[in-house]
């Protein structure tokens, strides 16, 4: 069943033919019937019957269920290629967030990947994820609270607030309120 939602998960607006997803997902057309009454079942899948045209499938975008796994699909993506461990393991990165599409799960075969980092970056290998992911990988770096203040945007914020955390905390954006 992971093939079939792999398809939906890159394609998300994409009206599914279901002779095109047995030739993309290499299954057996009884399998394949099998899943996508299940996942439409769950509603994960929308099945539209247009008068007098084929059938297609349609992911389910205002579902919880497709909208997490797609979140979920997407970080696990971004996890199997070492992106994280890698992150994790230089030693003057104090904070990483990807944040945008991907951490949202609203990202599609064209989204580039958006992170922020607080530290120093050099020596990232960003080419070598990029080419692994195939997609481009947008870093917005800052190695001390002077330029993060000075040249960070305000309205991306709230996004990266909302990012999923790799490594570290918060601690750049530390509001101190003096009593």
């Amino acid at each position: 069943m992971d093939k079939i939602k792999m398809l939906f998960f890159e394609e998300t607006l994409k009206r599914w033919h279901f002779n095109e997803i047995v030739h993309l997902s290499g299954m057996s057309r009884e399998r394949i019937n099998h899943y996508l009454k299940e996942l439409t079942r769950i509603k994960f899948l929308k099945h539209i019957k247009p008068k007098g045209k084929m059938p297609y499938y349609l992911a389910n975008r205002e579902s919880e269920n497709f909208r997490f796994e797609k979140k979920m699909y997407g970080i696990k993506l971004l996890q199997k290629t070492g992106l994280f461990e890698y992150i994790n393991s230089m030693p003057n990165v104090n904070t990483a967030i990807l944040f945008g599409s991907f951490s949202r799960g609203d990202f599609n075969k064209s989204s580039d990947v958006d992170m922020f980092i607080f530290g120093n970056v050099n020596g990232f290998e960003l080419a070598k994820f990029e080419k692994m992911i195939k997609r481009d990988i947008q870093l917005i770096a800052y190695d001390n609270i002077k330029s993060l203040k000075r040249y960070l945007d305000p309205m991306l914020i709230p996004n990266i607030f909302k990012g999923f955390n790799i490594k570290g905390s918060l601690e750049p954006f530390e509001v101190k309120i003096n009593a």
